[in-house]
């Protein structure tokens, strides 16, 4: 029990309606962040009535000491294989850090004169927060991009061999080719063009977002407002030789679309009634009927890109992958950023991958900076 929060009078603003009223100022971040903002400083406003804390203006640096310990007990249950409920220390930060934004908007809108989160007494009692150096994170290195791209070319080659494969296996193979080498070199984020089901903004790009002649793809940006991606050489070649053969009805379809059959056969269903669905789809593949029947499937969920990038890096056999490791959708984004950054420099690199901020881009890749560094003081100091 906090004793010296319980004897805060209990006048003041609810701490229940005090996230309602921040939860709508926040229409500019992302669904997702919202719904895990929410769910988050909702346990914690939960965990404070447990101890006589349910103002805003009661909170103190004792009631997030208390919250930090609280924290790092459940990191140290984690590290148990008997115990239920246990985090890892980064999940922990992530909690703490999304108490610390609540209590820093109420900071903003005078409900406190500081936020207690930021003082050191509070964070003392917090796990160790893992290094946030992204050379300790995936980035897609040359080798194996080059890997994962030649193969989903060399698999689209066979597919045109005599005899052609079904239009849906040709289908796929294109579709997957164009998947892999827009990731691969464009630098943008998996939600941005593919579908997220969690937002109802994010449905995946259309190729009204795309204009291949001027290698440029207008996406919703992690700042949720509509911003131009650079689509390479590398990205438009393999884009044009799929919608050559995808021969979209619309503009409206999507660039990368879903193939799953359970999905497909819902919306042919919907589109055309389900007798005679099963009519058609009798001795023809889904894929095929969706084509002829003009009925638009969805796009790629960005759990299914993973799926597919999981399958391709196994039977590619991509290098410097341990076992289970497979390249992910942000691994390719920030091989971009590295490879750019290393050969074209900082700016660039920021341009590319959209960084508001410089010190973005910066921190990114402080490790090609410390190995720069590293390599110039060897020579300065081969000499002695």
């Amino acid at each position: 029990m906090e004793t010296a929060d319980s004897g805060v009078s209990p006048q003041g603003t609810p701490l229940e309606d005090a996230l309602a009223e921040c939860l709508e100022t926040k229409s500019k971040v992302s669904p997702n962040y919202r719904k895990n903002f929410e769910r988050v400083v909702t346990e914690w406003i939960g965990y404070c009535a447990d101890r006589n804390v349910t103002m805003i203006e009661q909170v103190s640096k004792r009631t997030l000491a208390s919250y930090a310990g609280h924290l790092a007990r459940r990191v140290e249950a984690g590290r148990s294989d008997d115990v239920d409920g246990g985090i890892t220390a980064s999940t922990a930060w992530t909690y703490y850090d999304y108490v610390s934004a609540f209590l820093s908007w109420a900071v903003t809108w005078d409900y406190l004169a500081e936020n207690p989160a930021e003082k050191a007494q509070a964070r003392d009692s917090m796990p160790d927060r893992p290094s946030s150096g992204d050379y300790e994170r995936q980035f897609w290195q040359p080798d194996q991009r080059q890997t994962v791209v030649d193969f989903v070319r060399r698999r689209v080659d066979s597919a045109y061999q005599d005899p052609i494969a079904p239009t849906p296996i040709l289908h796929k193979r294109l579709r997957d080719r164009a998947l892999v080498a827009t990731i691969a070199y464009s630098g943008v984020r998996g939600g941005e063009v593919l579908n997220d089901p969690n937002d109802p903004r994010r449905s995946g790009l259309t190729w009204n977002d795309v204009d291949l002649k001027e290698g440029v793809a207008w996406i919703l940006g992690k700042n949720q407002d509509r911003e131009p991606a650079q689509l390479p050489g590398q990205v438009t070649t393999p884009l044009e030789r799929w919608h050559d053969a995808y021969d979209p009805p619309s503009d409206e379809w999507p660039v990368f679309p879903s193939m799953h059959v359970p999905t497909l056969s819902r919306r042919i269903a919907d589109a055309i009634g389900n007798d005679e669905r099963d009519h058609r789809c009798a001795d023809r593949h889904y894929w095929s009927v969706a084509l002829d029947a003009a009925v638009k499937p969805s796009s790629i969920t960005t759990e299914g890109a993973r799926s597919i990038l999981k399958r391709l890096s196994s039977i590619a056999e991509v290098p410097g992958l341990d076992a289970g490791e497979y390249l992910t959708l942000h691994g390719g984004r920030r091989g971009v950023g590295e490879k750019l950054y290393r050969e074209r420099g900082a700016a660039r690199a920021q341009r590319t991958l959209r960084h508001a901020d410089p010190q973005t881009t910066s921190e990114m890749y402080s490790h090609i900076d410390a190995s720069e560094l590293a390599e110039d003081n060897t020579a300065v100091f081969d000499d002695e």
